[in-house]
């Protein structure tokens, strides 16, 4: 299986990099540097006909939270297909294809934290210092033909976990007023959403996720994702080759470099190494290769959340690189398979 070159241009927003001493995503002004993926994902099965119908359910009816979880899969999952698949039409009276989802487990949480103040006036007193949140979704899914016909099953298994504290929902909202100055050539970031603070929120998280993974298994899912660069002078040669598409320059770069001395500094230059696999994951030319440098970006963006839990941004990536790992291990073990069958 051949896969076209996946990685799309860059967008280079305003501001002047080398005036940014520091390691993190932000220059003065609140400018970021982007680059833009085409994120690639070749169905791992091919559906019969154009029409389909989503049926949901919970496992446990009485449970509060997958009951919301199966409620809204219905209408994520329907509108993710139409949207990768414009051939495709929602008909539950007729459909070619059933796909059934059952949410088998459903957690999400939103816990309020306190500390004790240490000085002024409400010193000895608890105050709330943040929020942690975490949430674990399992469902089970299968697609099959109208008559009955087997087509594809997978258990779907997604997690979601961080904490957020007073301190950096501070830094980041003053960030967030800086960053609506209009500066010449800045674009709308999608990076922009709000933190988790409720189970609700939580559970559009996981809900998200879990759709994408069902959806990647069905129809051919092509987006241009904005993925940002960390900066600082230490970085500037390897984003001058990501900027140009150079990834494997970019990867070489960072990883022959000296580690920061400070760890949560080097997180920085982890999480861009993992960016470098990732990018060139969606160039390759086989599952199989794909796969590898998936397997390399998981363990980079995972090594930069280790090394700097506090980072919002080290988020994303892991469940955007999982998803396309999963999936490529799964292409790959069928080629392999058919491979051995001939």
């Amino acid at each position: 299986m051949g896969c076209d070159p996946r990685v799309v241009a860059l967008v280079v927003l305003a501001g002047c990099p080398g005036l940014v001493s520091a390691q993190g995503f932000s220059g003065k002004l609140g400018t970021k540097t982007t680059i833009v993926l085409e994120r690639r994902l070749p169905a791992a099965v091919k559906l019969p006909g154009n029409s389909f119908a989503v049926k949901t359910t919970a496992e446990r009816a009485s449970d509060n939270c997958q009951k919301l979880a199966a409620d809204k899969l219905q209408s994520t999952v329907e509108t993710a297909l139409v949207r990768y698949n414009s051939n495709l039409q929602l008909n539950p009276d007729k459909p070619d294809t059933v796909i059934a989802v059952r949410v088998l487990n459903c957690n999400a949480i939103a816990t309020p934290e306190s500390a004790t103040t240490l000085t002024g006036k409400n010193k000895g007193q608890q105050q709330p210092s943040g929020v942690k949140v975490n949430g674990h979704l399992v469902g089970s899914y299968q697609a099959r033909t109208r008559g009955g016909g087997f087509i594809d099953a997978e258990t779907v298994d997604v997690k979601y976990e961080h904490e957020f504290n007073n301190i950096n929902a501070a830094v980041s909202n003053t960030k967030k007023i800086i960053g609506k100055i209009p500066h010449p050539g800045h674009k709308h970031e999608a990076d922009d959403t709000e933190e988790p603070h409720t189970m609700e929120d939580v559970l559009e998280i996981l809900v998200n996720r879990m759709t994408d993974r069902i959806a990647a298994r069905l129809v051919n899912t092509n987006e241009r994702v904005e993925v940002l660069l960390a900066r600082g002078s230490a970085f500037d040669a390897a984003n001058r080759y990501a900027a140009a598409g150079q990834w494997t320059k970019d990867v070489e770069t960072l990883e022959t470099m000296t580690p920061l001395a400070n760890a949560e500094d080097d997180a920085y230059r982890l999480y861009n190494i993992g960016v470098g696999n990732e990018a060139l994951g969606y160039k390759a030319e086989t599952p199989s290769s794909a796969r590898n440098y998936f397997e390399r970006a998981v363990i980079d963006y995972r090594k930069a959340g280790e090394a700097n839990p506090r980072e919002k941004y080290f988020i994303d990536p892991v469940n955007r690189i999982e998803i396309a790992l999963e999936h490529y291990k799964k292409l790959s073990s069928s080629a392999s398979t058919k491979g051995r069958g001939k």
